[in-house]
């Protein structure tokens, strides 16, 4: 790299470290919070080492308590003659360097006092962010642009096929538009990707001009046969309940259709065995009550249907949306989700050896079906089946090219054992001290100066780094937004008009078939 292509701004000062670079900022110079600068390799000058600044921070001497700056500045004076002491120090986080076989390396020594702190031109800096990987292995999409400059980012979704994607932020921050638009994109390349999306909150509808296939997440809900599952959503207790699921399960060894009247036939021939109730009356008095259940409970039993296949969709449309915003059964949703996600599991092992079948799964609201112990939404025998079922695929589908994606706002919310398979982080704006935490000791970044940058990320900015981030650094990128998730129709404002409108709308009618005089009071 020609001296031409980089400009000196600073000297290093003492108290560096091999990963932590301090440094004096010229005094015509302008340094920027998040942006990347060089220095020299401190044993081989030939190599440029790329560090990226966390903290920016003036100092003036003559502002300490006890200096003539502050006795000024209560007289409403500035003390220009302490102008010229003034001075900035920025602090940079050490990335590391590229050796002379073009292998990427972290910093081995610290930076000496003196050494020159220099900013590089976007073409010397380009030379860091071009993908070092092998065509056949990678899918490479680009995302957006390296923040503040015209630099590409890119991601490779072979390897989030291979092993998962774990994607942050606070509500707003740009998450769901993230996924739209990388899907979008995703759309026009050759081959193109498999997707499926559990949509939460009917928010990717914009997909469908790319030829997305959206499907109510019913059609996908399995016949419950669960006998504990029965029994809670019937609501029964006590000795009616182990009665209920004793005949269930009976009828599931016998192979038998479980529907109701099969339900109750067998209850009535567990009870003439006198074991669970001894007397004829207290065996008429659990029959009525299970009876009563069954008939205005339990008419779901009898209208459950046998659940579409998602694998001849997924290979017959490259995208699929399963919307799961139709209705607000959240027993009925969980178990579905884990019936997709075993059935998707199950098919790509059994194709292990064909090397037919790929793709991936983003699921929004991940702690909503793999919680963190201790936050569960709702205790239920579906909710502990379809987290083990995220357990088991983030720990074994990305060796037979299924790719999760995992999205949230509240990253501590996540069952962290899911959290650590994921080897790929796209972090959007996070403020909390508990979802940094998550983020910091769960994933594979490590550094506390992900404190630094995350609060301050502005709106489809993201902090990117890991196997599906061709470069060996974390990269904050301006994401390129072409669609936006479907939120509410309108404002809140304008809905408050309409609401307001309709309300005296609805007055005016009533008043208008009374007499006069009664309108007028």
């Amino acid at each position: 790299m020609e001296k031409s292509e980089v400009k000196p701004i600073g000297y290093a000062l003492s108290g560096c470290t091999h990963d932590s670079l301090i440094f004096v900022v010229m005094e015509d110079a302008r340094v920027k919070f998040n942006h990347f600068y060089f220095i020299e390799h401190p044993t081989n000058p030939d190599l440029w080492v790329l560090t990226r600044t966390y903290r920016i921070q003036p100092y003036n001497p003559e502002m300490i308590t006890g200096r003539t700056g502050p006795l000024a500045g209560k007289k409403g004076r500035r003390a220009e003659y302490g102008k010229r002491l003034e001075y900035t120090v920025a602090f940079a986080e050490i990335l590391g360097y590229y050796d002379e076989k073009g292998k990427w390396r972290m910093m081995e020594v610290a930076p000496s006092p003196w050494d020159r702190v220099y900013e590089p031109s976007e073409e010397a800096l380009k030379r860091f962010f071009i993908p070092k990987t092998r065509e056949r292995d990678v899918l490479l999409l680009e995302i957006g642009k390296v923040r503040g400059t015209n630099i590409p980012v890119y991601i490779d979704l072979n390897s989030i096929a291979k092993g998962h994607m774990f994607v942050a932020g606070m509500t707003r921050s740009g998450k769901s538009s993230f996924i739209i638009n990388m899907v979008a994109k995703a759309s026009r390349l050759k081959p193109r990707p498999r997707f499926i999306i559990f949509d939460i909150r009917g928010e990717y509808n914009s997909l469908r001009k790319y030829g997305a296939k959206i499907l109510p997440y019913t059609e996908f809900t399995p016949a419950i046969t669960d006998p504990n599952v029965i029994a809670d959503k019937l609501e029964l207790k006590g000795k009616e309940r182990s009665l209920l699921i004793e005949a269930i399960r009976s009828l599931r060894n016998e192979g038998a259709a479980i529907n109701r009247d099969n339900i109750l036939a067998r209850v009535r021939e567990i009870l003439k065995q006198g074991v669970i109730y001894k007397t004829v009356k207290s065996q008429e008095k659990a029959l009525s009550g299970i009876e009563w259940f069954l008939e205005n409970k339990g008419t779901f039993i009898d209208e459950q249907s046998e659940p579409l296949d998602i694998i001849p969709e997924i290979k017959e449309n490259p995208l699929i949306i399963i919307d799961f915003s139709v209705n607000t059964d959240i027993e009925a949703q969980q178990r579905t989700a884990k019936y997709i996600l075993d059935r998707i599991r199950n098919y790509a092992m059994e194709r292990k050896d064909y090397g037919d079948f790929a793709c991936i799964i983003a699921i929004e609201e991940a702690q909503y079906f793999a919680p963190e112990r201790g936050t569960e939404v709702r205790e239920s025998s579906a909710q502990s089946s379809v987290k083990a079922s995220m357990i088991e695929t983030a720990s074994q589908a990305g060796g037979y090219n299924v790719g999760l994606i995992l999205l949230t706002q509240r990253p501590a919310y996540v069952l962290k054992s899911v959290i650590s398979q994921c080897n790929s982080v796209a972090c959007f704006r996070l403020k909390s001290g508990n979802d940094q935490d998550a983020i910091l000791q769960y994933t594979e970044y490590g550094s506390e100066r992900l404190r630094d940058y995350l609060p301050g990320l502005a709106d489809h900015e993201a902090m990117l780094w890991g196997l599906a981030i061709p470069t060996p650094f974390p990269v904050i990128a301006e994401i390129e937004v072409e669609e936006y998730p479907q939120k509410a129709a309108a404002f809140a404002r304008s809905a408050w008009e309409k609401m307001e409108k309709e309300e005296s709308q609805s007055l005016e009618d009533s008043l208008s078939g009374l007499p006069l005089h009664l309108r007028e009071d």
